[in-house]
């Protein structure tokens, strides 16, 4: 990125901070995050807040948003995920303007919801309609993948969450949106196929939208091969190069509403220190610092796409989905 300058005003809508996951603690608070978005010209974050046990989801919420007030100067819109939580509970944090998020996938961390689930909460919440984030893995392709594919190397990584799996789940979250009138966020599309699903579905329900993370436009299945390979692994994981240059294709027919970085990074002596024990490494990997400059580099600099273009999709789209502006 030229020296000269310095992007201001940068949405992420989609980042994971100040909590554990999976019993891991992740390396950046939200005092690691204030100094990261002055670095970055960052105005703005989606935050995370997943229920533990032992705590209900709105304590842990009204005091992770005390953290954020205390400590970043920038807007935080929050994404909720219940566990035990049920509707009458989270009710009152839902009018106020904040997201749902689900995984269709991640049973043994207890992160789980079937589609089922999911449609129940569309249902109990059809008056106000409360947007829901969906992770999209179908756990039962998961599952039959992975026993057919030991974990031996980081590469495995891609043979067990197979680009089927996150088609299979997109379109059953799309069938309930469509068949509630619901609105949903599809979170970090790594599939062409999936995008393409998505854009079909939102050019006659707009209340659905979708985002791709940086990774998937930069990277490809390779990068989970060699030294330190297992540093490198996320959900959904890198796909194939024929993905990758697809995902920019769609990316520049306007196939994404937003930009996001899924920022999901865990110390690295806890990705070390499983690297011979793949299943237990923690998956995500950071990408908020250089949400914009990333993309940038590798796609506005060889006039792939614009400026304009990258300043939409990272800076304006995001703000229209967060309700903090």
């Amino acid at each position: 990125m030229p020296l000269d300058y310095k992007p201001s005003g940068i949405c992420d809508f989609h980042v994971h901070i100040g909590e554990k996951i999976n019993g891991y603690d992740l390396r950046d608070d939200f005092s690691d995050l204030e100094r990261i978005a002055i670095v970055n010209g960052i105005a703005g974050i989606g935050a995370f807040v997943t229920e533990e046990p032992g705590l209900s989801l709105t304590d842990k919420f009204r005091k992770m948003q005390e953290k954020a007030r205390l400590n970043f100067k920038g807007k935080v819109h929050w994404h909720l995920t219940p566990i035990q939580a049920e509707i009458d509970e989270l009710f009152p944090l839902l009018q106020e303007g904040w997201d749902l998020k689900f995984y269709t996938t991640y049973r043994e961390s207890g992160l789980y919801s079937s589609y089922e689930q999911i449609e129940h909460w569309m249902e109990n919440l059809s008056d106000i309609k409360t947007r829901i984030l969906v992770h999209c893995e179908d756990d039962r392709i998961i599952a039959q993948a992975s026993a057919e594919h030991p974990f031996r190397t980081p590469y495995d990584h891609t043979l067990r969450r197979p680009e089927l799996a996150e088609i299979v789940a997109v379109e059953k979250v799309l069938n309930l949106a469509i068949k509630h009138t619901y609105p949903v966020h599809i979170v970090h599309i790594s599939s062409p196929k999936a995008a393409i699903m998505v854009k079909e579905a939102k050019s006659e329900y707009p209340f659905i939208t979708c985002e791709t993370a940086p990774h998937y436009l930069i990277y490809n299945e390779n990068r989970l091969s060699g030294i330190n390979a297992h540093r490198w692994l996320c959900t959904p994981p890198f796909r194939s190069e024929k993905s990758r240059r697809l995902l920019v294709e769609l990316l520049q027919d306007g196939y994404f509403d937003i930009i996001a970085s899924d920022h999901c990074p865990f110390k690295i002596e806890d990705k070390d220190r499983f690297k011979d024990n793949l299943p237990l490494v923690p998956c995500g990997i950071p990408g908020l610092e250089t949400l914009y400059s990333s993309m940038y580099n590798n796609f506005v600099e060889p006039e792939i796409i614009s400026q304009a273009y990258l300043d939409e999709m990272t800076i304006y789209k995001p703000k229209t989905l967060m309700s903090c502006f």
